[in-house]
């Protein structure tokens, strides 16, 4: 079955961005909307009460707040979503469209001018591949986080709004800067341009990143998804042209400050896109609107954002979900990720400063609630997705 018209596959290829209106039909929306109100309410927040209850969003970010990225893995509206047969079937497509799958060469593909298709991970069939469990995104409003953080976190700092400062003999007051509960998540990538083209080193080959809107997101400044479209065309020239960072630092033999050049940053496979070294891409970066029940698939080269504010009146809810082709590391990566889900633990993948020692001991930190995870039933193709069954 196909889901994708050929109009769609040359937007994603044209844009390495494709929006996918109702890949979840009214009634899987409906359900997925209450799954989610009854998730939250069993950690104590209520979507229909948030400013009296998001304060415990807190509990459920290892990214204080960042995009508003919770750890949330296996709820069952969740897990229905992440093995999807349509959305599925739409990253089959684009894998097929998008990706050299028959063991082309990077000399051919450049031949061809189709250079973005090479990847160093050999040929894989389209039709098999595997789900990658990963958070949920739920971005309050911006008046809301900011209100329960100078209730909650400011209090923690000082018992008022404003601190004294003895500034010459005289009293002077200094506001606090404001703390929010949750914010942005800054333009980046999700791949190191360092060793893109390397098979070492990784814990998986994820080519597309998707998500699902469980909410309408049109408007700029609503929290919502923000991306470079274009950019996966030229990304292998920019990583080959990046600009060093310069810092300036205290030189203390000279007793006088000096400007330091550093590489690009990247850390594992994160890499922030910056303010001044970056700037064309900074400005690449635009509002993507998406309608609730939709998929937005995009290419891990492309820059995106969580915006800046949400100034509208509602929280932004999406399930982050896609899928790893059928390649050697992903198989291995699918085998953990299952060991996982069956153990009761949170995705190794989203451990955070988790050494072997730690890992081999167990660490209750990376376990999640039972009733999170129990009982899920998975359809004939989510046992392959997830590989409690072969393909």
């Amino acid at each position: 079955m196909t889901v994708l018209t050929k109009e769609q596959i040359d937007t994603y290829l044209r844009d390495g961005i494709l929006v996918v209106d109702n890949i979840l039909t009214p009634q899987q929306l409906a359900t997925a909307k209450d799954g989610l109100h009854q998730t939250l309410l069993q950690y104590k927040v209520d979507s229909t009460n948030l400013p009296n209850t998001a304060q415990h969003l807190q509990n459920l970010s290892s990214t204080n707040g960042s995009g508003g990225v919770l750890d949330i893995f296996y709820p069952r509206f969740k897990m229905d979503i992440a093995t999807n047969e349509r959305l599925f079937q739409a990253t089959q497509q684009l894998w097929a469209a998008a990706y050299a799958h028959d063991g082309e060469s990077e000399e051919e593909l450049i031949s061809t001018v189709r250079h973005e298709a090479f990847h160093p991970f050999g040929e894989f069939d389209v039709e098999k591949g595997y789900v990658y469990i990963d958070r949920l995104g739920y971005r309050i409003p911006t008046k809301i986080a900011e209100e329960i953080g100078a209730k909650f976190l400011n209090a923690k700092k000082s018992n008022s709004q404003e601190e004294m400062v003895v500034v010459v003999g005289y009293k002077s007051k200094k506001k606090q800067k404001k703390t929010a509960i949750q914010r942005s998540l800054t333009p980046h990538l999700d791949c190191c341009p360092d060793t893109f083209y390397s098979t070492t080193c990784k814990s998986k080959w994820r080519p597309i990143q998707c998500f699902v809107s469980l909410t309408d997101n049109l408007d700029p400044n609503t929290g919502g998804f923000e991306a470079a479209p274009g950019f996966h065309r030229v990304f292998h020239q920019w990583r080959t042209e990046r600009k060093p960072s310069i810092i300036t630092k205290m030189d203390k033999v000279i007793g006088t400050k000096v400007k330091q050049e550093l590489p690009p940053p990247c850390i594992g496979e994160y890499t922030h896109i910056r303010p001044v070294e970056d700037e064309n891409v900074m400005k690449a970066i635009r509002h993507i609107p998406v309608r609730a029940g939709s998929a937005v698939f995009w290419d891990n080269r492309i820059p995106h954002a969580n915006s800046y504010r949400n100034d509208s009146d509602v929280a932004r809810a999406v399930v982050y979900c896609s899928f790893l082709p059928d390649v050697p590391l992903n198989r291995q990566y699918a085998e953990k990720q299952l060991e996982d889900y069956l153990l009761f633990r949170k995705p190794r993948d989203t451990w955070i400063h988790v050494g072997k020692e730690e890992e081999e001991e167990g660490n209750n930190s990376f376990l999640v609630d039972k009733t999170e995870a129990d009982g899920y039933c998975f359809s004939n193709l989510g046992r392959k997705l997830i590989k409690l069954d072969e393909w």
